[in-house]
């Protein structure tokens, strides 16, 4: 029985530090990108079709990142199937 407990309890340590190594990884990528997005806060201009739209460049990443996380959360391909 203490065999099973401790087994279980090494399984526990080592989800744990993988997900102790994602969030830092998370929190390095988010500081990076922070830092690109707002190192450009010059004036950026967009042209589709007939429309023109000009806004600071840190948020025409913004909206492309938001886009990028709404379309993968529709299309949810490439996430691990749950057992």
């Amino acid at each position: 029985m203490a065999e099973k407990e401790s087994s279980v309890a090494a399984r526990g340590d080592r989800a744990q530090k993988a997900a102790n190594g994602k969030i830092v990884v998370a929190i390095i990528i988010a500081i990076v990108a922070l830092t690109f997005v707002f190192s450009n806060v010059a004036p950026a201009t967009l042209r589709f079709l007939f429309i023109q739209f000009t806004m600071p460049a840190w948020g025409w990443f913004l909206a492309v990142l938001l886009a990028g996380v709404v379309i993968g959360s529709l299309f949810p391909w490439f996430r691990p199937r749950k057992k």
